[in-house]
């Protein structure tokens, strides 16, 4: 039998979302109100760990500004000293967003598993408690080397690749790419892949921009919004193209012309899975674009690579495009 010392040492961080929600009964409206120790009072497993519970700010509110992103990094940060694993719950609307940013930011040295829930704790077919269970059980097993984990509905999926594809189903989230890397069934964890070591900022920026926006384009899109990008104080854009990085042909001028002034550009397909750069099919198609000093994005959406393009800024450092180590090219 282990003894109290001996329980994997795990940190509960609640910053929200439908998990924590609950009913109130003079508007009829759903509103967070479950605290970390309400949602761990809630879970079979408590006794299994030694757990300490933050409640951030951000779990009655929602996340405004940047620097409330840096907050929870922070936190994180700090509790990764003191714990065996983190575990963080969140809402599903911006979960895949803040996953990856604590997963580029956090120096990793323990297990840091996202959830959350599609179903408040008072409807029918609330899935909180589950997917926390889960995410407690991921966070004393895993090695730090898999990074920012998030799991929902039994799976695991890593932070960079994971995004909600439905706004409604309990088993709502998918991967960019591929399947989800891992799966719970009872009392078996299954990993289906080992980590493939890369290169992360490990640092937290004091401060990130607060205009990055995303602008997608559409079939016969002129680009009239890229006109007015530098009167609105803009410090960086994502432009989500059609398909495999095709602009359309005027917003494609107005694209290179915005571009020429040095505001940082990234580049990536507005599709749910698959490449930008298609350039076996497509020799040269992008060189234009490069040459104005547009950066192409493979690997990540555009949700993702404004995360990253938005960290790059606060560091001070090129964008560099995500995933170089997951690539062996063909001899």
């Amino acid at each position: 039998m282990k003894t109290e010392n001996l329980k994997p040492r795990l940190t509960l961080i609640a910053v929200g979302g439908t998990i924590s929600h609950i009913h109130d009964p003079q508007t009829g409206k759903s509103v967070p109100g479950l605290t970390a120790g309400d949602l761990l009072r809630r879970t079979t497993v408590a006794d299994m760990y030694q757990v300490r519970l933050i409640d951030l700010d951000e779990r009655t509110k929602l996340l405004r500004q940047p620097d409330d992103l840096l907050h929870v990094a922070r936190c994180i940060q700090q509790a990764v000293e003191t714990s065996d694993g983190i575990v963080v719950t969140h809402g599903t609307d911006t979960i895949e967003e803040v996953a990856y940013l604590v997963d580029e930011t956090v120096k990793v040295t323990v297990p840091i598993v996202f959830t959350g829930a599609m179903r408040p704790p008072w409807a029918s077919g609330y899935d909180g408690i589950r997917n926390l269970e889960n995410a407690m059980y991921i966070a004393a097993t895993v090695s730090a080397d898999y990074g920012t984990l998030v799991t929902l509905h039994d799976e695991i999926f890593e932070a960079w690749s994971v995004y909600k594809a439905d706004t409604g189903a309990v088993d709502a989230f998918t991967v960019r790419r591929g399947a989800a890397r891992g799966r719970i069934c009872g009392d078996q964890l299954t990993l289906t892949w080992r980590p493939v070591p890369r290169a992360r900022f490990e640092q937290i920026p004091l401060t990130l921009p607060t205009s990055v926006p995303i602008l997608t384009m559409g079939v016969v899109d002129d680009g009239g919004a890229f006109g007015l990008v530098l009167s609105q104080n803009v410090q960086g854009l994502i432009v989500g193209s059609i398909a495999a990085g095709e602009v359309p042909p005027v917003a494609y001028e107005k694209l290179l012309a915005l571009a020429k002034t040095g505001l940082p550009i990234v580049l990536c397909s507005g599709v749910n899975s698959g490449r930008t750069a298609e350039e076996y099919y497509y020799p040269k198609a992008y060189d234009e674009l490069r040459t104005a000093g547009i950066v192409i994005e493979d690997w990540l959406s555009p949700r993702k690579a404004r995360i990253r393009l938005m960290l790059s800024i606060g560091l001070g450092v090129p964008y560099v495009p995500f995933g170089r180590e997951f690539l062996a090219e063909r001899k």
